[in-house]
């Protein structure tokens, strides 16, 4: 398999992509990672996650520090 392909090049599955794909076999649009900083569908599983700056997510990860 392509990792550059269908990934994101890294070990890890793109998580973008799973939740897209989660989000159309439940039936709603698959936006998730597509927002700047607004999102409109207030009943989103997915949108706290989708809002938040993927720098914090990083850095939270990394015990704070920005790598």
């Amino acid at each position: 398999m392509d990792k550059k392909k269908y990934g994101s090049g890294a070990d890890i599955p793109d998580l973008s992509r799973l939740i897209q794909s989660i989000q159309r076999i439940e039936g709603n649009p698959d936006c998730f990672g597509t927002a700047v900083g607004y999102c409109d569908r207030l009943d989103c599983q997915w949108r706290c996650y989708c809002l938040e700056d993927p720098k914090n997510r990083f850095r939270a990860k990394n015990g704070g520090e920005e790598k």
